[in-house]
């Protein structure tokens, strides 16, 4: 079963994020009653509220071709010029993770995003060349979970900016419903609600947790998949009754018993659970905060009062957990 069968195919089935999806019906059909191009778009937010999603959605609703690629395999200008050739007229281009092209990409995108021109300086001993090549009007829609990450010159070029949130409950039920129907798992709605409440508010984690609880469906031949099921499933895999894995467990554990809660850099974090920088920056590190359990500082990060509460409560009892 393909991944992309969980993905929404049209505005009608996107669920949440309400406000965005009414602008974005509005600025689509602008653009199509002017017979104009679409203003490049940038979209952030937390990673899997449904950036890729919805710009395979908006290609769709112009009735275009996307072409996607990860920032990071844009390491030279001769790989975006490869990308660029390959780009129709009136498309869409779908850069994922911008906020990690190098420099000298980005600066060329500053023509190629304002006048869809390819500017490009060639330095020699005697003199300097700058190669000019055209390239078909297209519309880019970025997306990144760290904006302030990107230069204000490249934010500067994009006309729609918006900023995907974070889902409530009920929201991530419906879709875990939807996703449940398409894996012809028959689940109860007090199930689901179990499974929402341990999504982190994240659609895609949810899916994923949906998905375990159907290898177990189908490993146990169920009939029909309950609470008791699902938390006996979630005990297995070791993700707790709020969505905190054994990483997570061992974030706070670090901040509390290595550093006695004194501010601590998330690189020296990394090093003691060994665990890579990136993961703990935007996986793990933003629900801790988001539910109040870890706050950043300027002098590094530390356990909340709730934090150090938490920590007294369950991780103690929960040795199994804290390898």
């Amino acid at each position: 079963m393909q991944n992309n069968i969980f993905r929404p195919n049209s505005f009608d089935e996107f669920i949440g994020n309400t406000n965005i999806i009414d602008v974005l019906k509005v600025y689509l059909f602008s653009a199509k009653k002017k017979k104009i191009n679409l203003d490049h778009i940038l979209l952030y937010g937390p990673p899997g509220v449904g950036k890729t999603s919805l710009a395979h959605i908006i290609a769709k609703e112009m009735n275009t071709r996307i072409l996607t690629i990860t920032a990071s395999n844009l390491e030279k200008n001769t790989d975006l010029i490869n990308v660029l050739s390959s780009v129709e007229k009136g498309s869409v281009l779908f850069i994922d993770e911008i906020h990690r092209l190098p420099k000298e990409i980005e600066e060329v995108l500053y023509s190629v995003l304002e006048d869809f021109k390819i500017s490009i300086n060639f330095k020699n001993q005697e003199n300097t060349k700058v190669l000019e090549l055209d390239v078909e009007p297209f519309t880019l829609i970025g997306a990144t979970t760290l904006l302030g990450n990107i230069s204000q010159p490249l934010r500067e070029r994009f006309g729609i900016t918006l900023k995907l949130d974070s889902y409530n409950i009920d929201e991530i039920k419906m879709i875990l419903r939807i996703n449940a129907n398409k894996l012809d798992l028959v689940i109860e709605d007090n199930a689901l609600l179990e499974i929402a409440k341990r999504s982190r508010n994240i659609p895609r984690v949810g899916i994923q947790l949906l998905k375990r609880v159907d290898d177990f469906y189908v490993f146990h031949k169920k009939k029909k998949v309950d609470i008791k099921f699902v938390k006996m499933v979630f005990d297995k895999i070791e993700i707790d009754e709020i969505g905190l894995t054994a990483d997570d467990y061992n974030f706070i554990k670090v901040l509390y018993e290595k550093y006695e809660n004194k501010p601590v850099s998330l690189k020296s974090i990394a090093i003691f659970m060994n665990e890579n920088i990136k993961n703990l920056e935007e996986i793990v590190e933003p629900y801790l905060v988001s539910i109040g359990f870890v706050e950043r500082t300027k002098q590094g990060r530390r356990l909340t009062f709730n934090g150090r509460q938490f920590y007294r409560d369950f991780i103690e009892k929960k040795p199994k957990i804290n390898n």
